[in-house]
């Protein structure tokens, strides 16, 4: 049977659980605080990406939403097909450098053990699959045609 505590030791162990408890609440706070600061970084992050010849560009918050979306005279060339498709790649290529500069935020917090997990909706980075650049296709050149007569038909729906 053990003996009875003296007022001495009970107040040693109180003293160690309210410093134990101390530095639990400060690194609390500074775990805390890294994740605010990661996570303010990475709503941050923006990336850019465009094609090779520069004629669409394409930017990216970091959830991967495009933001902005810039076209040069060069895309008349391209069909509409072709054009959809150089956007997507590019905003694709953009997202894909949005993730990874977010991965890089919370890496090292993953591995020193503050989270657990990357955020959610953050996919691992695939990389870009390697289109064809198109071909470019000329538009077929309009004809002015004869509006000598109505333009409006006055037929039913």
């Amino acid at each position: 049977m053990s003996s009875p505590l003296n007022a001495a030791e009970i107040n040693a162990r109180a003293a160690q659980v309210t410093e134990r408890a101390a530095h639990l609440h400060t690194q609390a706070g500074r775990r805390r605080k890294t994740l605010d600061a990661a996570r303010t970084q990475a709503v941050s992050v923006t990336a850019s990406a465009s094609d090779p010849d520069g004629s669409v560009k394409a930017t990216v918050d970091a959830g991967g939403m495009l933001t902005g979306l810039v076209l040069t005279p060069a895309v008349q060339q391209l069909n509409v097909r072709q054009l959809a498709a150089l956007v997507v790649r590019v905003t694709q290529e953009a997202a894909a450098q949005a993730r990874g500069a977010v991965r890089q935020v919370y890496s090292p917090l993953q591995n020193e053990g503050v989270v657990r997990d990357m955020p959610v909706l953050l996919p691992e980075v695939a990389p870009p699959a390697a289109a064809p650049a198109p071909a470019p296709v000329r538009r077929p050149v309009q004809r002015e045609e004869d509006f000598s007569g109505p333009v409006m038909k006055d037929e039913g729906w």
